[in-house]
């Protein structure tokens, strides 16, 4: 049996080493050694004196694919630690639209704008295979549903979750491979990895198989859904409009109030200059005086 196969027999909480032995057929000294090479691989495994399992809410495949409600997710690579999710659904030949890979820990984990995107073990990495038929609203589509499954926060222009003290709980990567987008998500569940960051489970129970799930299922309906919902839906939980911002567009900073967002899901910003439409860039809140 193959350390893989033996991870997709483990349940959440700790088995006795001998319902272990009779379940698997291995012998207990083999049974142990991969279970000490899993736990080595970065998996959420564990070992005690009376037996072995799984940390309840792992992404382990028998313990996540049961939860899907949608066709997203169907296709999928769980993996302990790994460069970055987006790496390993790049390089994926066939996967096919909605094909999903989650990773415990990301060696070279990515936000925009090449920014390092800290990933600690207990939280949630995960690449979503799309095709190029998405529209320019991917980045509010994947937002709103992030909230939805998150059931918490407010949305930064373009693609990120802050927490209702403005900390940020999760980002959004998209980038596009030919014909493929790969979207790429970080959510701090249990571990605020930096002191502006937050934890979602500071503020809810979090069961991490169940809300990448609903995340999954969220997402294939906000995809399906008309663009004026969409924006209303973002604008309603948003965190951007109505403040004095500074965006930083390349080497160009451009200040302004945040008035609306337009059709195509670019912020628009009443400057002294007037209204202007930013499509992309990097934006700071600023304080008054």
């Amino acid at each position: 049996m193959n350390p893989e196969a033996l991870l997709c027999l483990l349940p959440e909480g700790v088995e006795p080493w001998e319902d272990l032995v009779r379940r698997t057929g291995l012998p207990l000294p083999t049974l142990q050694e991969v279970v000490s090479y899993l736990q080595k691989q970065g998996f959420p495994v564990l070992k005690e004196e009376k037996g072995a399992g799984i940390a309840p809410g792992s992404l382990a495949p028998q313990h996540f694919l049961p939860r899907l409600r949608g066709k997203f997710g169907r296709h999928y690579r769980y993996l302990g630690v790994v460069s970055s999710t987006q790496d390993v659904l790049r390089e994926w030949a066939g996967a096919a639209p909605g094909a999903v890979v989650a990773a415990e820990q990301q060696t070279c984990g990515r936000g925009r704008l090449g920014r390092r995107w800290e990933s600690p073990p207990g939280n949630l990495y995960f690449s979503v295979l799309l095709t190029t038929e998405v529209d320019s609203l991917l980045p509010l589509r994947a937002g709103v549903a992030l909230r939805e499954a998150a059931c918490v926060g407010k949305l930064k222009w373009p693609n990120d979750l802050l927490a209702p003290d403005g900390r940020k709980l999760a980002g959004i990567l998209i980038e596009r491979c030919g014909e493929r987008v790969l979207l790429g998500v970080g959510i701090n569940v249990e571990v605020a990895p930096f002191p502006t960051a937050a934890a979602l489970s500071e503020f809810r129970e979090v069961h991490r198989a169940q809300l990448l799930a609903d995340f999954l299922w969220a997402l294939e309906e906000w995809l399906a859904e008309k663009p004026e919902l969409v924006l209303t839906t973002w604008k309603e939980a948003n965190a951007t409009l109505g403040k004095p911002l500074r965006v930083r567009v390349g080497e160009k900073v451009v200040e302004g109030v945040g008035v609306d967002i337009g059709p195509r899901g670019e912020l628009l910003l009443r400057t002294s200059d007037g209204v202007c439409a930013v499509h992309a860039g990097e934006i700071e809140t600023v304080n008054p005086g």
